[in-house]
C-alpha cells in the first residue's frame, strides 16, 4: 500500500493544481493492490472527497456553469450503466488500450484544433462527452479525458474548468458509487483502506490549490493537454503489460 500512498498524495495534488489527473496517477497503484471492483470504488470515493474540497475552496461552487453542464451530466446516467457491464464482462487490459488509443487520438486532435482558435462546439458534444465520462467512471475510473477536452474546446478560464470539472467528477463519483455499491454491494469497498488514503488526498489537495494560484492561463491549458495525452499513453501501456 506504500505505493498507493505516495499515489494517493500526487494524485491528489495533481488534480487540484490543474482540476484532472487523480485517477491518472492512483488508479495503477490501486489496481496493482486491489481487485478490480474494490480499486474503482476506492477511486470513486477518495475522488468523491476531493471533488468536494475543490468545489467548496471559495465556500461555494461560484465558478460552474450548471446550464452548460446539465446535458452533459444527463448524458453520463446510461454511460455508468454501460461501464459497470463492461467492468464485469471485459477484461481490465481490453477497457484499457481501448480507452488509452481514443484518448491519445482525442487529445491530438485537441491540438490541432487549438492551433486554428477555438470553434463553436455543436450541442451534441456535450452530449458524447458526458456519454463516455459515465461509461469510464465505471469501467476503469478514469473518466476525466472526454470533459477535459470539452470544457478546453469551449474556451473556458482555468477558474471555471477546474471548478466545472470538480463539479462534473462529483457528481459521476456520486452515482458511479451508487451503481457499483447496488450491483457489487459493500463487499466492494475497503473501508480501512479509504481511511488511510484520505488522510493523504486532503493533504495533497492543499498543496495542488497553492500551486493553482501560480499557473498563467497558457501553461495551466498545455498542463492540462499534457496530462490528458499522458493519460492514453499510461492506459494503453498498462493494458499492455
Amino acid at each position: 500500500m506504500a505505493l498507493a500512498a505516495v499515489a494517493a498524495f500526487a494524485g491528489a495534488a495533481v488534480q487540484s493544481a490543474t482540476g484532472f489527473g487523480f485517477a491518472l496517477v492512483l488508479s495503477p497503484a490501486l489496481f496493482a493492490v486491489m481487485e478490480p471492483v474494490e480499486a474503482v470504488t476506492a477511486l470513486l470515493v477518495l475522488g468523491l472527497a476531493l471533488n468536494l474540497l475543490v468545489l467548496f475552496e471559495g465556500g461555494r461552487p461560484e465558478h460552474v456553469d450548471w446550464r452548460a453542464l446539465a446535458p452533459m451530466l444527463l448524458a453520463a446516467v446510461p454511460g455508468l450503466a454501460i461501464g459497470a457491464v463492461a467492468l464485469t464482462q471485459l477484461s481490465k487490459e481490453v477497457l484499457q488500450v481501448a480507452v488509452g488509443v481514443a484518448v491519445i487520438a482525442a487529445a491530438g486532435w485537441q491540438l490541432r484544433e487549438r492551433a486554428r482558435g477555438h470553434r463553436p462546439l455543436p450541442s451534441a458534444a456535450a452530449w458524447g462527452a458526458g456519454f463516455a465520462s459515465g461509461a469510464l467512471t465505471t469501467s476503469i475510473s478514469v473518466s476525466g479525458p472526454p470533459l477535459v477536452l470539452w470544457l478546453e474546446a469551449r474556451g473556458v478560464r482555468p477558474e471555471e474548468f477546474r471548478a466545472s470539472l470538480a463539479a462534473s467528477f462529483l457528481a459521476l463519483n456520486l452515482a458511479g458509487g451508487v451503481v457499483l455499491l447496488a450491483a457489487e454491494g459493500t463487499g466492494a469497498f475497503d473501508a480501512g483502506a479509504v481511511a488511510v488514503l484520505l488522510v493523504l488526498v486532503v493533504a495533497g489537495y492543499a498543496l495542488g490549490s497553492v500551486a493553482f494560484r501560480r499557473l498563467d492561463r497558457e501553461r495551466f491549458f498545455t498542463l492540462v493537454l499534457a496530462l490528458v495525452a499522458a493519460t492514453g499513453v499510461a492506459s494503453v501501456l498498462a493494458g499492455l503489460a
